[in-house]
Order: structure tokens, then C-alpha cells, then sequence
């Protein structure tokens, strides 16, 4: 099992075996020694397949939006600051 997550880890660090041909990816899975099924599940492309290989069972994921805050939104009252009262103008007695 760990072979596959070498080669998973090592594929997503190099650009060249990313883009690489379905023979030469096959040849790099074999210098690998990544397990048969596994090998067909990465030259298929098949990401439910190698995840069920992997780590089978409930796969759950967080997806959060790129929408930006407002700026009212992002900035938090400063708790450790105290109030300071209102003084009153005396040009207005």
C-alpha cells in the first residue's frame, strides 16, 4: 500500500509524470511495484476506484466558498479595549 502513496505523492510533485503518456505512466507505475488494480485504477484516471482501494469507506470533504467578507464582517471587536465614555462638548451648553 505504501508503494501507491509513494508514487501518488511523487506524481504530484513532478509536472513531467503528471503529463506523462499512458505507457510511459505505466512503466513508472511498474518501477514503482504499485499493485496491479491500483496501477489500473491511476492509468484510468478512476479517482472513486484508488479511493475505495485506498481508504475505503465514507469519504467526506469540506468545501468552502471564496466569496470575501465585508469589512464589517472580518473585523472583530476588540474585547481587552474599554469603552471610553462620551464627553460632552462644552461649545454645545
Amino acid at each position: 500500500m505504501s508503494d501507491v502513496i509513494d508514487f501518488l505523492e511523487r506524481m504530484g510533485g513532478d509536472a513531467t509524470l503528471r503529463a506523462a503518456g499512458p505507457a510511459e505512466l505505466a512503466h513508472e507505475l511498474a518501477e514503482a511495484a504499485v499493485d496491479g488494480a491500483l496501477a489500473a485504477a491511476i492509468l484510468a484516471g478512476d479517482e472513486k476506484a484508488l479511493r475505495d482501494r485506498v481508504a475505503p469507506g465514507t469519504f467526506n470533504s469540506i468545501q468552502l466558498g471564496d466569496t470575501p467578507q465585508s469589512e464589517e464582517e472580518s473585523e472583530a471587536p476588540a474585547k481587552d479595549v474599554p469603552e471610553t465614555p462620551a464627553v460632552p462638548d462644552p461649545s454645545d451648553a
